[in-house]
């Protein structure tokens, strides 16, 4: 059953997101880090802008508060010190989570890892 919070409906919170949803939010996360490691995004981003859009899609708030602010963060055209950046894009994926009712907790941070370390099989 949905839920109100900040005047806003959301979703109740599931500790396991359908597959779909679940590279969605990889594809943000790893914009994030590459944020951290090379700096802002360089346009276009087709991975990231359809993730956002799909995540949007799924959210029953409707707030697109989260999704744009954390497009512009990740393109570096935000209002926040190039040093704090990261923790702002970390705060918006949250909220994101939040909003499509997907718990934030440490396994989805190690289904993500490992999902970044599984390497494709090659065949020989």
């Amino acid at each position: 059953m949905a839920r109100v919070t900040r005047g806003h409906l959301v979703k109740p919170t599931v500790s396991k997101p359908n597959r779909t949803t679940f590279i969605a939010l990889v594809v943000l996360d790893d914009a994030i880090r590459n944020l951290q490691a090379v700096g802002p995004l360089k346009q276009p981003q087709h991975g990231v802008r359809l993730a956002l859009a799909y995540l949007y899609s799924t959210c029953l708030s409707k707030n697109r508060d989260p999704f744009d602010t954390l497009w512009l963060t990740l393109l570096g055209r935000d209002r926040q010190p190039p040093d704090f950046r990261v923790t702002w894009a970390g705060t918006q994926f949250a909220r994101i989570c939040q909003d499509i009712g997907v718990r934030q907790d440490i396994e989805l941070g190690e289904a993500m890892a490992r999902l970044r370390t599984d390497k494709p099989a090659t065949s020989s």
